[in-house]
C-alpha cells in the first residue's frame, strides 16, 4: 500500500511538473512573441493617393473663393490708339500636385486672370512651390498644410498655353482699328501687358487674394494604427506617396513601384508587407473589432481560454495564426495556411482554405483538432483592421476609406480604397 502511495505521488508531482514546464514555455513563446521588433530600415508600407482626388479635392474649394480685383495697366496701340481694359481680376483656380524632392510635397497654384468688365479670361499665372509634411507619431496623423504667411520667394510663370490676351485684344479692337492693325502687332503689346501684370499688378493683390478663406492646403491623413516611427513623402506626377517606417516585426517592401501591378491608378492604393497586415490584424484585435479570445473549441468567446494573434512568415503557407492558453492545462497552437483575400461593397475578408495545424505545445494535441475544426477555416474581416481606420481631411471635409479591391502579390498585399465622404462627426478641436 505505501509503495503505491508513494508511486501515486511520485507521478502526480511528475504530472505537476510538466504541466509547469509547459505553462512556463508556453507564457515564454507568448512573451516572445509580443516583444518582437523591426528587421530592418525600409519602409513596409506605402499610401498612394492619386494626383486627380489630391487636385479635385483641394481645387473646388479653392475657386469658389471670392476674386480680387486690380486696375487694369495702361495699353497703348499702334497709331496712337488707346483700349481700356477696364478692371482685371485675379481668382484662384485650381492647386495641382507636382513631383518634388523626396520629403517635399510639389505644388502649383494656378492663378485665372480675366476681364473684369467683359468676362473674359485673358491668362492664368502659375505658382509654383513646396511645403514639408508635419508628421505626429504619436497620433499617427500627417498633415500638409500651405497657409499665405508660407509662400515666400514665389515663382510665378506664365504657361505659354494659358495666354489668350493677344486674341482677346484683337477682339477689342473697334472695326476700323482691325483693318489697320494686325494680330501680329498685338503679340508684342500683349506680352509687354502680361509682363505688367506679372511683375506689378498680381504682386500688388497678391495678399489679399491668397490670405481670402485660409490655408490654401490643409491635407491630414490619419494613418492606420501602426507603432508609426517615420514618414517619407514623394509627390509624382500621378500620385502623393507616403511611404511609411513602422517598429513591426516585418521586413521592408520589395523592390518596385507604389502600387502593386492591377490595382486601380483612379483609387487610393494601399502596399504593405504580409507581416505588417498581420500586425494591424493584431492591433484591431487588441481594439476588439476581430475577436481576440476563444474557447477550447475554437469558437469566439470574451471570456475564452486562448488567445489569439496572427503572423506572416515568408515562403509557402505564409500566414499563422497563434493560440495561446496560459492557465491550468497550457498549450501553444500555430495554424498555417495560404490566404486569399476577397473584397466588395466595402468588406475586405480573408480566407485561409489550406489552413493546417503546423505546431502544439502542450498537451492539448488531442483536443486540438476540435479547436482548429472551430477557428482554422473560418473567414475573418479585416475591413476595419486598416481600411476603416484610414481617413483624410482635405481642406476641413472628412472623407473615410473603403477597399474595393485585394491582391496578394508575392510577399506583399495591395488594396484599392475607395474615398467617400464620411458621416457627420463631433467637431474636432480648432487647429492652430
Amino acid at each position: 500500500m505505501r509503495t503505491r502511495i508513494l508511486l501515486a505521488l511520485a507521478t502526480t508531482l511528475l504530472q505537476s511538473g510538466c504541466a509547469a514546464n509547459a505553462c512556463t514555455r508556453v507564457r515564454d513563446d507568448h512573451r516572445r512573441f509580443l516583444a518582437r521588433t523591426a528587421t530592418g530600415d525600409a519602409a513596409q508600407l506605402v499610401l498612394s493617393v492619386p494626383a486627380t482626388t489630391f487636385n479635385q479635392a483641394l481645387s473646388f474649394p479653392l475657386a469658389q473663393r471670392t476674386a480680387v480685383s486690380a486696375t487694369s495697366p495702361n495699353l497703348n496701340l499702334p497709331g496712337g490708339l488707346d483700349l481700356d481694359l477696364g478692371k482685371l481680376e485675379f481668382s484662384l483656380r485650381s492647386v495641382s500636385l507636382q513631383p518634388a524632392p523626396a520629403g517635399q510635397l510639389g505644388l502649383r497654384v494656378r492663378v485665372r486672370v480675366v476681364l473684369g468688365a467683359r468676362g473674359q479670361t485673358l491668362a492664368a499665372l502659375d505658382i509654383t512651390t513646396v511645403i514639408a509634411p508635419q508628421f505626429t507619431p504619436g497620433d499617427g496623423s500627417l498633415r500638409l498644410l500651405l497657409r499665405p504667411q508660407d509662400l515666400q520667394n514665389l515663382k510665378v510663370s506664365l504657361p505659354a498655353d494659358q495666354n489668350k490676351l493677344p486674341d482677346v485684344l484683337h477682339d477689342l479692337l473697334p472695326s476700323a482699328a482691325k483693318a489697320l492693325i494686325r494680330r501680329d502687332q498685338i503679340v508684342p503689346i500683349a506680352n509687354k501687358l502680361l509682363a505688367e501684370i506679372g511683375d506689378r499688378t498680381f504682386p500688388s493683390i497678391q495678399g489679399a487674394l491668397l490670405a481670402r478663406g485660409g490655408p490654401l492646403v490643409d491635407v491630414e491623413i490619419e494613418l492606420p494604427p501602426l507603432p508609426i516611427s517615420r514618414v517619407e513623402l514623394r509627390s509624382t506626377t500621378t500620385d502623393l506617396e507616403l511611404w511609411v517606417h513602422t517598429t513591426l516585426p516585418s521586413p521592408g517592401l520589395t523592390a518596385g513601384p507604389a502600387r502593386v501591378t492591377g490595382s486601380d491608378p483612379d483609387q487610393v492604393h494601399v502596399r504593405m508587407t504580409g507581416a505588417v497586415a498581420a500586425g494591424l490584424a493584431n492591433q484591431a484585435m487588441t481594439r476588439g473589432q476581430i475577436p481576440a479570445r476563444y474557447d477550447q473549441s475554437g469558437t469566439p468567446d470574451p471570456n475564452g481560454e486562448f488567445t489569439a494573434a496572427v503572423d506572416w512568415l515568408a515562403g509557402p503557407a505564409p500566414l499563422r495564426i497563434h493560440a495561446w492558453k496560459e492557465q491550468a492545462v497550457c498549450a501553444h497552437v500555430v495554424f498555417s495556411g495560404t490566404p486569399t483575400l476577397r473584397s466588395g461593397a466595402g468588406e475586405l475578408v480573408l480566407d485561409v482554405p489550406d489552413a493546417r495545424i503546423d505546431k502544439v505545445t502542450g498537451s492539448v494535441k488531442a483536443r486540438a483538432a476540435v479547436w482548429f475544426s472551430g477557428l482554422g477555416r473560418k473567414t475573418f474581416s479585416f475591413t476595419e483592421a486598416f481600411a476603416g481606420a484610414t481617413r483624410f481631411n482635405f481642406l476641413g471635409t472628412d472623407y473615410d476609406a473603403a477597399p474595393t479591391a485585394a491582391r496578394i502579390v508575392g510577399p506583399d498585399i495591395g488594396v484599392d480604397l475607395r474615398l467617400a465622404a464620411a458621416p457627420s462627426r463631433a467637431p474636432a478641436s480648432p487647429r492652430r
